[in-house]
């Protein structure tokens, strides 16, 4: 009998932490008016923002495990390591501050789509040690923390405005 893959025993735990932290944000955003989505409160930035800030990384997350598994570096679009993720974030917030809830809605959804495809496409085309913990197939596949980095302070800022 082979060796079980450690990065196929791996994925399903991930994908499942990732899909419960996003029912997690999803809640935590849950009816709030359009007013309340574009107030600034979280330093610049509105829930509008936030969700587009998430958006834009997990699509380049999934980007950059798809160049993964093909064998190539990864990378994320528009993501200039001098400029930093201050940059990025500030590119991803102005990029899509037009967009109509439910537009940005619809592309946070197909954002997770693909870092999930991404993420299942990694089995069997990535070297184990490639997946272990703190290495980059394995902190781009696990979007969890960063969704939960945001729920907190938009649970806060609800209880605080009562909301």
């Amino acid at each position: 009998m082979p060796d079980p893959d450690p990065v196929a025993e791996a994925v399903p735990r991930i994908i499942e932490a990732n899909q419960a932290a996003r029912a997690e944000l999803m809640e935590a955003v849950d009816a709030l008016s359009p007013e309340r989505r574009q107030e600034r409160w979280f330093g610049e930035w509105s829930i509008h923002d936030v969700i587009a800030h998430l958006y834009e990384w997990q699509n380049g997350y999934a980007h950059a495990l798809e160049r993964m598994a093909r064998g190539e570096r990864p990378e994320i679009p528009d993501y200039d390591p001098q400029g930093g993720d201050d940059a990025f974030n500030a590119l991803a917030s102005e990029r899509n501050r037009h967009l109509p809830w439910e537009e940005l809605m619809a592309h946070l959804r197909a954002a997770r789509e693909r870092h999930e495809a991404a993420v299942k496409n990694l089995v069997g085309r990535l070297p184990a040690e490639r997946f272990e913990e703190g290495r980059t197939a394995r902190n781009l596949s696990d979007t969890a923390g960063h969704d939960r980095e945001h729920i907190e302070p938009i649970l806060q800022w609800r209880r605080e405005q009562r909301i």
